[in-house]
């Protein structure tokens, strides 16, 4: 009986100071959040910025077709490069001369905005 004592014992003073241990404030739930059923509408993309003719499409026709289709030059009465409007009718015509792809995809533009 001896043996069983001590035991009975210890396990009396495990719940003796189980319940003086201080209390526990409980952690509150997490708040809920509202889920939106509304789907923003995407962001549209800002437009495409005009190709300007005499800062980015002039300097190409200069490096490529000066000096003849540009005053003084022999074709420039027939084809004047220094108009826009001489561009927007030949069109891609101008392809024969100016075969730099990004050129050309800067001259594409440049036609679609008229």
């Amino acid at each position: 009986m001896t043996t069983r004592r001590p035991l009975a014992e210890v396990l009396g003073l495990a719940l003796l100071l189980g319940t003086c241990a201080p209390a526990r404030t409980p952690t509150p739930p997490p708040e809920i959040q509202p889920v939106s059923t509304h789907t923003a509408a995407p962001t549209p993309s800002p437009p495409p910025r005009a190709v300007d003719f005499q800062t980015q499409i002039r300097p190409i026709l200069e490096a490529r077709c000066r000096p003849c289709h540009f005053e003084g030059g022999t074709m420039h009465e027939r084809l004047p490069f220094d108009r826009p409007e001489t561009i927007h009718t030949l069109g891609e015509k101008l392809f024969t001369r100016i075969r730099d792809e990004q050129e050309q995809n800067l001259l594409r533009s440049f036609l679609a905005q008229r």
